[in-house]
């Protein structure tokens, strides 16, 4: 980056900071649709209801945000600085405006921090704001499924069978293993309206990518057509300083994913210790055509930091744009 796209840069990494930073009754899904469609008069927003999500069968967002009072919102931001036929680069960003776990409720120690459950979010906002300004000269597709995972009357149990947009059915082991799936709606969507060039998201996933790799570098999993994505963010990372490590993701890792007894197509949860932060992204895996690259960003243990939002990844996703638009 040059001085100027560094200042630009910076400047909407407090932008993330200041989203994440603000409590989960002011920054609801319906308030985080507010800020994206505010984003630059250059990126082309829609934003869908619950209504819009259940005449496209978005079953497994609709499961988590039904305990929930708030409406979960599905937003899509198109930035088209690129020539007409190219195809877009599509980030996602988990949109998660407060995680309490659902009826798998968490432990009330850290439930504060649960407000930054929409980081993943945040920072694509950040980056497509970013990339607006700079006019580069790419085509982006930014998706933010937003919602909040609470506990009511009506909230998902374990065991509950949900069915996602493209018709895969998922057994709800743990509710509190929300984030893929409200992922997962995302990547049909992605691949049913657009036809995407590589396709990435970006989540505060899981706990253990903490244990995985601690808190300088941000995991980044990929697919088999993935290879040269792969190599795109690892450039980015090392040039905005803000880094990634590459983690594996077999054929293997999604074995337990897998649905049992003829239940479901696959479970999201093991319920059991294991390489949580690999079986999530294997999960993820399973819902993209193997030719698309794709790849997946855990920033659980990056995005912040006991009581405070880092701003990560805003820059390594601007790096990566700009170094992309090229």
């Amino acid at each position: 980056m040059n001085k100027k796209q560094t200042k630009m840069t910076q400047k909407n990494v407090d932008l993330a900071i200041q989203l994440g930073d603000m409590p989960a009754n002011v920054l609801t899904p319906t308030r985080f649709a507010e800020e994206v469609k505010d984003i630059h008069k250059d990126v082309k927003v829609k934003v869908l209801g619950e209504k819009d999500m259940k005449k496209l069968e978005m079953g497994l967002i609709l499961g988590v945000s039904q305990g929930s009072d708030q409406e979960a919102k599905f937003i899509v931001a198109e930035y088209n600085g690129g020539d007409k036929d190219e195809n877009p680069t599509v980030l996602i960003g988990k949109s998660l405006t407060f995680d309490l776990g659902g009826s798998s409720i968490k432990p009330s120690s850290s439930l504060h921090q649960m407000k930054y459950d929409m980081l993943g979010g945040g920072s694509v906002l950040a980056a497509l704001k970013t990339a607006a300004e700079m006019k580069l000269p790419i085509n982006i597709v930014a998706i933010f499924p937003s919602s909040e995972n609470l506990i009511n009357g009506s909230a998902t149990k374990p065991g509950d069978v949900h069915t996602a947009m493209d018709g895969t059915t998922v057994d709800i082991r743990n509710t509190d293993a929300e984030g893929r799936l409200i992922l997962a709606d995302a990547l049909a969507y992605a691949q049913r309206f657009f036809n995407p060039a590589s396709i990435t998201t970006v989540a505060t996933l899981t706990g253990a990518v903490l244990y995985a790799l601690g808190t300088t570098h941000t995991a980044l999993f990929g697919n088999e057509s993935a290879d040269d994505l792969i190599k795109e963010f690892q450039v980015a990372g090392d040039e905005s300083g803000d880094l990634v490590w590459n983690m594996p993701l077999l054929e293997e890792h999604a074995e337990p994913m897998q649905g049992i007894n003829g239940v479901s197509d696959l479970i999201n949860s093991e319920g059991k210790a294991g390489p949580g932060s690999t079986t999530a992204a294997a999960f993820l895996n399973e819902f993209v055509d193997g030719d698309i690259p794709f790849t997946h960003l855990d920033i659980a243990a990056t995005a912040s930091k006991d009581d405070e939002v880092t701003g990560r990844p805003v820059k390594l996703l601007v790096q990566f744009l700009i170094n992309r638009s090229k």
